[in-house]
């Protein structure tokens, strides 16, 4: 049985799952499918065409599936999809897709969204990820898994973040951040290694050392950078960590360039 408070509404045609509860003044749309365990404290507001997993909590003034934030967009057709134990702390909004969109606006498992943190349309965000209060990312963003990202940290439509990287508090990211990266200021740059999250996570001293060695030989390297990526390619061609970075670097992310390495960081 679900428990839900007399002052919520929740309109015909929406799917409430096992064991949820739904607190004060709540609005639940009609195409909202909500998994087992999911708790809205109060003022929760979820519509358009969302489906949210189990063992959710929303906390007040949270606003999810709305739709998007773009001049002249017809309502109705915006999608949005959310796994499993994600967290959504006080103001947080997240969009769904744009109409006539080939796929909803994603979000994984195990993600923390801190106050006042805001997903675009048509966001892909991978699982565990951290937004920390007032972090927001620009429609059609691409984010890997376990990108944590620092307070009032801002990132342009259209960017790919790599898996582990950290999007330093206030940065103004406007280029695509390779896997495991760590970046710093406006405009954004790779400053280093995103080492204390990777220690954290299990990645061994010889890990971390061949993952910044493939970033120095491809940044830093005496050629062009097609060809120093091309030397890094062959150098690092048995080391599984260094080929993530590489095969980010050479996919058609669509169109952003990579973010700037500040050199001899």
């Amino acid at each position: 049985m679900s428990n839900i408070h007399p002052t919520a509404v929740i309109e015909a045609g929406a799917q409430i799952g096992e064991n949820a509860e739904i607190g004060p003044f709540c609005v639940v749309g009609p195409n909202v499918v909500i998994g087992k365990n999911v708790r809205m404290l109060s003022h929760v507001v979820i519509m358009g065409n969302t489906t949210i997993g189990d063992d959710c909590v929303f906390y007040p003034q949270t606003v999810i599936g709305g739709t998007a934030q773009i001049l002249n967009v017809k309502e109705g057709g915006c999608r949005l999809e959310i796994g499993n134990r994600n967290t959504f702390r006080e103001n947080v909004t997240v969009h769904g897709s744009a109409p006539n969109r080939d796929q909803p606006t994603r979000m994984g498992d195990d993600c923390f969204m801190m106050a006042n943190t805001h997903v675009a349309h048509d966001c892909q965000v991978g699982n565990k990820c951290v937004f920390a209060n007032s972090a927001a990312i620009g429609g059609e963003c691409v984010v890997g898994d376990q990108v944590w990202f620092g307070a009032f940290s801002c990132v342009h439509q259209r960017t790919w973040i790599g898996d582990h990287a950290f999007i330093g508090a206030g940065s103004i990211l406007v280029g695509d951040v390779i896997p495991f990266a760590t970046t710093l200021g406006n405009q954004a740059e790779v400053v280093t290694l995103n080492v204390v999250g990777l220690k954290r996570r299990g990645f061994t001293k010889s890990d971390i050392r061949a993952i910044n060695s493939c970033v120095k030989e491809i940044y830093d390297g005496d050629a062009s950078f097609k060809s120093n990526v091309e030397t890094a390619t062959a150098k690092f061609s048995d080391v599984p960590f260094a080929q993530d970075i590489l095969k980010f670097v050479e996919s058609d992310r669509g169109g952003r360039p990579l973010c700037q390495y500040r050199r001899g960081k």
